[in-house]
Order: C-alpha cells, then sequence, then structure tokens
C-alpha cells in the first residue's frame, strides 16, 4: 500500500466479492471482455446441463460438447469441423436443455452488484465502477503487439495475488476469483497479461 498510486482499503476476507462484483460489471453492463479468447481458450462454451450443472457430454467418448451455431448442432470440445462455438443460448441436446458455461457464469455475476458488495467489503459502490472500468479499459482488448515476427495479443492489465489474500478463509476461491478477472480481459499468457513463472 506504501507504494502504490492507490490504496483501496477492503474488509478483510472479502476479496472474492470485489472480484465478482468487477467481473459482473465488465461482462454484463460495460462489455468489456475479450469474447474470442473465451470462445477459444475457455471453457465458456462448454455445454451445462440445466437438471444438474454437469457438462453435456458425447455418449460414445464421453468428450463435453459445444453448440456450433453454424452447423446447428452440438459437437465435441475437439471436433475439428467445430466452426463457431455457441456462448449463449438454450439448447436441446438429447432431450436435455442446457446452456453455454459462459450464459451461467453471467446470470451468476448479476448477484454481485457493486451495491450489494459494497455493503461486504465496505469498498463504495462507486470505486467497484471505476475500478471495473479502468482495469476494462486498460486491457486494451484487441489490441495487438509485434515481437520478434509474432503477432500476439496485448493485454497491458493484470490482477496479482500472493500470500496475504491466501492466509484468508477461502483464500483459495479467492485466487480463483482474480485468476478469472485476468481470464474475462484475455490477459492470460499473453504480453501485458498473467505469464506463467514455470521454467520448462
Amino acid at each position: 500500500a506504501a507504494i502504490a498510486d492507490e490504496w483501496v482499503p477492503i474488509r478483510p476476507g472479502t476479496d472474492c466479492a470485489l472480484l465478482l462484483a468487477m467481473i459482473n460489471l465488465l461482462i454484463n453492463e460495460l462489455v468489456l471482455y475479450d469474447h474470442e479468447f473465451l470462445r477459444k481458450l475457455s471453457n465458456g462454451p462448454y455445454l451445462v446441463r440445466d437438471s444438474d450443472g454437469r457438462y453435456v457430454r458425447d455418449a460414445a467418448t464421453g468428450k463435453p460438447l459445444l453448440w456450433d451455431e453454424t452447423d446447428g448442432r452440438p459437437k465435441a470440445y475437439d471436433d475439428a469441423t467445430l466452426a463457431r462455438p455457441a456462448m449463449e443460448g438454450r439448447f436441446d441436446v438429447n432431450g436435455e436443455r442446457c446452456q453455454p458455461a459462459f450464459a451461467k457464469l453471467k446470470m451468476h455475476l448479476a448477484d454481485y452488484s457493486p451495491e450489494r458488495v459494497e455493503e461486504i467489503t465496505t469498498v463504495p459502490a462507486a470505486t467497484i465502477r471505476r475500478l471495473a472500468r479502468e482495469f476494462g479499459t486498460a486491457a486494451s482488448i484487441g489490441a495487438t503487439v509485434d515481437i520478434d515476427g509474432h503477432t500476439l495479443p496485448l493485454r497491458p492489465a493484470c490482477a496479482h495475488w500472493y500470500k496475504g489474500i491466501s492466509q484468508h478463509a477461502q483464500g483459495f476461491e479467492q485466487g480463483l476469483s482474480i485468476a478469472m478477472l485476468n481470464t474475462v480481459i484475455g490477459a492470460i499468457d499473453v504480453p501485458g497479461g498473467l505469464l506463467s513463472d514455470t521454467v520448462y
């Protein structure tokens, strides 16, 4: 906090609520998220059954299914003919109602309004809104950079966490929420984003 440009005090252990409010704003209100990253490199398009919340799977292979908007039918996630996986909508597959995981996430996030989260975290709703807008804008979604002859996505925004957040109850879930914040803007393993520090 001493070297930060801004310190936003928060009730200890409530980071997850703040993050979910920011993600809610980015997706449901500001529409500042990397749609194509989520479509191609996340489980956002995986179909989830309404009945039990589990993935819809191919009966023969057990592979998760996605809905191909181009062909209007379900296909396995690794099907070479899969052209455009749906991120929203409701579908019937093998007699079961289902929808993409991203659509379910959007509905879940709607419960985390900045006003509700202010009561949980003590961070003012106006500050939550500003932080979400600043983070999403700084991500420069759609921007690219050329490095050594390769054109790569450029996402100069990233949230990081270390020991502090991990020392609270539900620290693992709070870490996952931070990872989700980076994921929705496409800031995973790209310049400017969260890069793995594992040496292979």
